[in-house]
């Protein structure tokens, strides 16, 4: 999610388009059409990151909790033509509005929180996470 937040460069990591860095805006340049096409694409950009998310993460079209058995073999493969998709779709909408949620609820940071969080938070937990790949790949 932190990567996400970075790479849309969304409101706590926004620090190349932040609008108190430019004199008007980063879209001062762009009005009417133009501009709702870069402001569309913001968010279709965070959908594609929730759509990936949910096909890695998630499971994509798999339903939830089906593993128990309430339902039959022979009618599984006609209701998963309509139901994968919809799930896939509310999974997208759900990490979407997650990612929305973090964008309008964090401040910005300053550039010097940033680098402080990026050096004791997110640089020793990359570390940690080599290392423990590393380990689980030599004794699995």
């Amino acid at each position: 999610m932190i990567a996400v937040q970075a790479e849309l460069t969304q409101t706590p990591f926004d620090m190349p388009i932040a609008e108190s860095e430019l004199v008007s805006g980063y879209m001062t340049e762009y009005s009417g059409f133009r501009f709702l096409i870069f402001f569309i694409a913001e968010f279709a950009t965070a959908g594609v990151f929730a759509l990936i998310a949910s096909v890695l993460f998630l499971g994509g079209w798999g339903i939830p909790f089906s593993w128990f058995g309430w339902h039959s073999v022979d009618s599984i493969d006609n209701w998963m033509n309509v139901a994968g998709p919809l799930v896939m779709v509310t999974k997208m909408m759900v990490l979407a509005g997650i990612i929305m949620w973090v964008r309008f609820s964090y401040p910005r940071f300053r550039e010097d929180q940033l680098q402080r969080f990026a050096w004791k938070v997110l640089i020793p937990v990359s570390l940690i996470n080599i290392m423990l790949t590393a380990i689980f790949k030599v004794a699995f």
